[in-house]
C-alpha cells in the first residue's frame, strides 16, 4: 500500500494461493482466491470501481 493513498488493490501469493488487499477509505478487507486468474480479474475489477488507474506489481512475499 502507498503512504497517503486511502484507496489500493494489491495481489498477493500467499501460501498455496493468492490474496487480493483492498484498502478502501483506508478500511483493509482481504480476498482469498486458489488462482492467480481469477484473483487478478477481481483486482481489476476493484480498482475500476475505486477509480484506480494502474496494476501494481504482483508482491510474492
Amino acid at each position: 500500500m502507498v503512504a497517503g493513498e486511502p484507496n489500493d488493490v494489491r495481489v498477493k501469493r500467499c501460501g498455496g494461493g493468492w490474496a487480493v488487499h483492498i484498502v478502501e477509505n483506508g478500511k483493509l478487507t482481504v480476498h482469498r482466491f486458489k488462482t492467480q486468474s481469477p484473483a487478478e480479474h477481481f483486482a481489476d475489477d476493484q480498482r475500476a470501481r475505486l477509480g484506480l488507474a494502474s496494476r501494481p506489481p504482483i508482491d510474492e512475499h
